[in-house]
């Protein structure tokens, strides 16, 4: 309550794709309102003073255990990968999720033509991955250790909070209503679980039960454990002295909830601290499910917002500032906080209005001056949706929420696909919604200033005049917010986002899969086991190509999350190390992405593994990874690499390394874009010459690309190359090039006809009358 100054009240706290290139708030603060000092709503753990990053750079592993330990994970929540929803298959008469519908089509109709190839820009889709780093906290009340965990260093910090941290946080804090049932949980268990949403404040409330602990003489120091996503109980627990000490109460989050649902797992962290002997955990988690059974596990609610903004203001607000009662009286503010409930986004306002006091501004004027917190737009829009629905036209409520949702996912995307994807969701979600509705008009005739939310839309116009008209959202924040709200806020409407969104990426334009498999991927930070089992693993075990690649890409944006990159490499590991050639290929379509490229060496040894597979010659997907990987910078080591693929004894991987050549052999260079990166690159490097030599040789030679290698050879040469001109150097290299791979006896008899084959359509062609003159003599010797 606010004014209560007993200890225990402490302060309360919270694109679109890209094309490939053209180929021719403080650190160390304390505490705020939601846990973390400078997040909105969400509970990132605190981040103690940094003098020096630490990054870990963990290299991907897996092993036996730690399969055995998910298996496990599988099966006591519940979400294992046999496990399939419930509702929508009883409501949607359609095949099971990850599943092909029968189809005439050939099973790998998704892959790309094996003799399509053209000099031209690269046409593979990608998203934007941001460098991601680990976890940064040193300094005196902060320790970070490089500890291995199966074949991998991962970095694990112990921070502890000041008695500054801790002074602030018993101002600030406002207790909720099951604060006492989690206070004597704690000690008589020595261990309590906190369950509740992002943002709940649920990491303040942890150390505010571990500072009443504190002030009782139970433990001396209050902070926390701060490890990366992946990492389970039992990598850590043999270490418990070094990150369980004696005298310690520690919170530590568990983002996907899945060692909390295995008994014995909680079992051994309360072990760890000696049943309260030696210290106490607080432990964090995602809401209960409905019939939670733990002992430990109390429901977390975020405290009254109004209470919470009354207690930061009280203790921040200047002296000269009108009173909290009469800024809390404000319409502007009341009706702020009542949009706007989460801790994190209370906090937010009253940093907001403290700041704005002090400049003597109004509390409406300082309202007005914040931008919308995106979640809350996405919810009104949402529940405006659904309250158009009327005895009239039962049918208005799902038309606009479906649209609505399709608008804000493929925000940037054509119009027109955005309205065939909302027309697939619209049919799923009247079933639910209204299932004894008929439309009785056409489904979207009101226009896009009816069926759309107002505070949702950007600019409508169609831009350039011959442009074609596409979604376009007020803020790109907007369409995480939308899969946020829909999934977190409205069960009905869960799994049928899942079976929409996998109906997406089977169909429809590249630009589209690519999206739906990316709000899989966003969707997976929700609930890792659950996606992994319903979606992305059924499509890596898919015939399908499309779905293969819709499960690479997903799992790329799960990784552009620092806290899942560990799992999702894990994952990819497990799958280099099964039987299944589907997931070898899909194996290979991710380190076909931004993960691969970012451990060009782990992704090329695990790639080598794979091209030992004899059913991955009937794929593409190990040549095109490798490429990718040249592409993003790692010449030498692709160099290497390939050359020793060449000389492999196996002839599986010999074809997947003349396929990496003729994928590469396409793409024209970044700084010279009349010429081939790869020439470019190997007269850049001369040791890399007779490397490309022994390539183009083998590819000319192999009866499996040696019609595809000839063609590209073609325009190779028919590109303005000539001696003499701005580009000497180069001409002169693809002159060397060319006579001495056909200098190999394989190809002496057949690359002379086809070069005085393609002389006799250009006779004047310099380039080709040298080389075949060389070539002649070559033999005359």
């Amino acid at each position: 309550m606010a004014g209560d100054d007993r200890p225990d009240d402490a302060g309360t706290a919270a694109a679109a794709p890209e094309p490939d290139p053209v180929v021719a708030d403080d650190v160390g603060g304390a505490p705020t309102a939601d846990g973390a000092e400078g997040s909105e709503g969400r509970d990132d753990p605190p981040r103690p003073p940094s003098d020096t990053p630490v990054d870990p750079t963990p290299a991907p592993a897996t092993g036996e255990a730690a399969a055995a330990r998910r298996e496990a994970a599988d099966k006591s929540t519940g979400t294992g990968e046999g496990r399939r929803p419930e509702t929508p298959q009883q409501l949607l008469p359609r095949q099971p999720l990850g599943k092909s519908a029968p189809s005439d089509k050939a099973a790998d109709e998704a892959e790309a033509t094996a003799d399509e190839f053209h000099l031209q820009s690269g046409d593979e889709y990608r998203t934007r991955v941001d460098t991601v780093n680990g976890p940064v906290a040193v300094g005196a009340k902060a320790v970070s250790v490089m500890v291995k965990v199966g074949e991998e260093q991962v970095t694990l910090t112990r921070y502890e909070l000041t008695s500054i941290d801790l002074e602030q946080q018993r101002r600030r804090y406002v207790k909720g209503e099951t604060f006492a049932a989690a206070l004597s949980t704690l000690r008589t268990e020595g261990l309590v679980i906190l369950l509740g949403p992002d943002g709940s404040g649920r990491r303040a409330a942890g150390h505010a039960l571990l500072d009443r602990l504190r002030t009782e003489g139970r433990i001396k120091h209050v902070g926390g454990l701060v490890m990366p996503d992946g990492v389970v109980a039992t990598d850590v627990l043999s270490q418990s002295e070094l990150f369980f000490p004696a005298g310690w109460g520690l919170v530590l989050e568990l983002r996907d909830g899945a060692d909390l649902a295995d008994e014995s797992t909680v079992e051994a962290y309360r072990t760890a601290v000696g049943h309260g002997a030696r210290g106490y955990v607080v432990l964090l988690g995602p809401p209960p499910a409905e019939a939670e059974t733990s002992r430990y596990a109390i429901r977390h609610d975020w405290p009254d917002p109004a209470a919470v903004l009354e207690r930061y203001l009280e203790t921040e607000q200047p002296a000269s500032s009108p009173a909290p009662v009469t800024v809390l009286a404000d319409e502007s503010v009341t009706e702020y906080i009542a949009n706007s409930r989460r801790p994190g986004q209370v906090v937010k306002l009253a940093r907001a209005l403290v700041e704005g006091l002090r400049q003597e501004k109004t509390p409406a004027a300082v309202v007005a001056s914040l931008e919308p917190d995106w979640r809350t737009v996405a919810r009104r829009a949402f529940e405006d949706a659904l309250r158009t629905s009327s005895a009239s036209d039962p049918f208005a409520g799902p038309r606009r929420q479906a649209l609505r949702t399709a608008y804000a996912i493929f925000d940037g995307i054509e119009l027109v696909d955005v309205l065939i994807a909302a027309e697939q969701l619209l049919g799923m979600l009247r079933l639910i919604e209204a299932p004894d509705s008929t439309p009785a008009r056409p489904v979207f005739d009101d226009g896009l200033d009816k069926l759309l939310y107002t505070d949702m839309l950007g600019d409508l116009g169609t831009g350039k005049e011959q442009s074609p008209r596409r979604a376009q959202l007020r803020n790109t924040a907007l369409s995480d917010a939308f899969l946020d709200v829909a999934w977190n806020d409205y069960d009905t409407t869960r799994e049928v986002l899942l079976y929409w969104l996998d109906r997406v990426v089977t169909s429809g334009r590249p630009t589209m899969r690519l999206r739906a498999a990316q709000a899989v991927g966003k969707l997976a930070v929700y609930d890792f086991e659950k996606i992994m089992a319903d979606l992305i693993r059924p499509w890596a075990l898919d015939t399908n190509g499309m779905r293969r690649q819709a499960a690479a890409w997903a799992l790329e944006q799960v990784g552009q999350n620092e806290r899942f990159v560990i799992r999702v490499r894990r994952r990819v590991g497990d799958w280099v190390r099964s039987t299944d050639p589907e997931l070898y290929d899909t194996a290979a379509k991710v380190y076909g992405t931004e993960l691969g490229r970012a451990i060009p060496g782990v992704a090329l040894h695990d790639l080598r593994v794979i091209a030992t597979d004899p059913r991955q010659r009937a794929y593409r997907s190990v040549s095109r990874a490798v490429a990718s990987i040249y592409l993003a910078g790692s010449a030498d080591l692709v160099f290497d690499h390939v050359d020793a693929w060449l000389a492999d004894a196996a002839s599986e991987v010999n074809v997947h390394a003349t396929w990496t050549v003729l994928f590469l052999a396409r793409h024209l260079g970044r700084d010279r874009p009349d010429w081939p990166q790869l020439l470019v690159d190997a007269v850049l490097v001369p040791e890399r010459l007779p490397v490309l030599v022994r390539m183009w040789t083998a590819a000319l030679a192999d009866p499996a690309t040696a019609y595809t290698a000839w063609d590209l050879l073609r325009q190779w040469l028919e590109l303005p190359y000539r001696p003499g001109g701005p580009h000497e150097d180069l001409s002169r290299a693809l002159s060397d090039l060319v006579r001495e791979a056909l200098a190999d006896p394989r190809l002496r008899k057949r690359g002379l006809w086809h070069l005085r084959l393609w002389q006799g359509r250009r006779p004047g062609d310099l380039l080709l009358k040298e080389i075949i003159d060389r070539l002649t003599e070559d033999r005359a010797r």
